[in-house]
């Protein structure tokens, strides 16, 4: 059994964001009346840098325990996902910039292998039963996880889509169908 979690350096700059973001809008709220609209708006984008905070501190407090037998989260939500009754499998790729075809899979490729490229990220979305888990690219043995997500995903005859199964390729996990 192997225990993952993100390294502080993959997190850095969410919480930078969520500070920064939520410092300028409290900054902005004192500043104005609570008898104006925007006062109303402001306090809503506070409150979006806030969930943003907590679900930062959440992914640096979190352990994911991967083994032979599934995948596990905690010590929040606890999860489990076991690999015996994987009902789906995505693997996501999230770009932040608009680029070309040839620039966004270089992008992808560097995102796959755990490297902070300030352009985009992959997401593996596991489901079984009421359980869903996703993990980040950023988390250590990334690649491991989704091969033997890959793997299980075809015991179980599961079907991937295409956009999956590009970005599998893409890490350079290879599952026969």
């Amino acid at each position: 059994m192997v225990e993952l979690r993100y390294p502080v350096s993959s997190l850095v700059y969410d919480y930078l964001r969520g500070i920064l973001g939520l410092g300028i809008s409290v900054v902005i709220m004192q500043s104005i009346g609570l008898d104006t609209p925007m006062f109303w708006v402001i306090l809503g984008l506070a409150v979006l840098f806030l969930v943003w905070l907590v679900n930062t501190a959440l992914r640096h407090v979190s352990r994911i325990r991967f083994d032979e037998e599934g995948l596990r989260s905690m010590p929040w939500p606890k999860k489990n996902i076991a690999w015996s009754s994987l009902d789906r499998m995505e693997l996501r790729y999230y770009s932040t910039k608009r680029k070309s075809r040839k620039k966004l899979e270089h992008d992808r490729d560097e995102a796959a292998q755990g490297k902070r490229t300030n352009s985009g990220w992959m997401t593996l979305s596991l489901k079984s039963g009421k359980d869903k888990i996703d993990i980040e690219s950023t988390l250590p043995h990334f690649a491991d996880i989704v091969a033997r997500a890959a793997y299980a995903a075809k015991q179980a005859n599961l079907p991937l889509d295409r956009v999956t199964q590009d970005n599998m390729d893409a890490i350079g996990v290879k599952v026969d169908a």
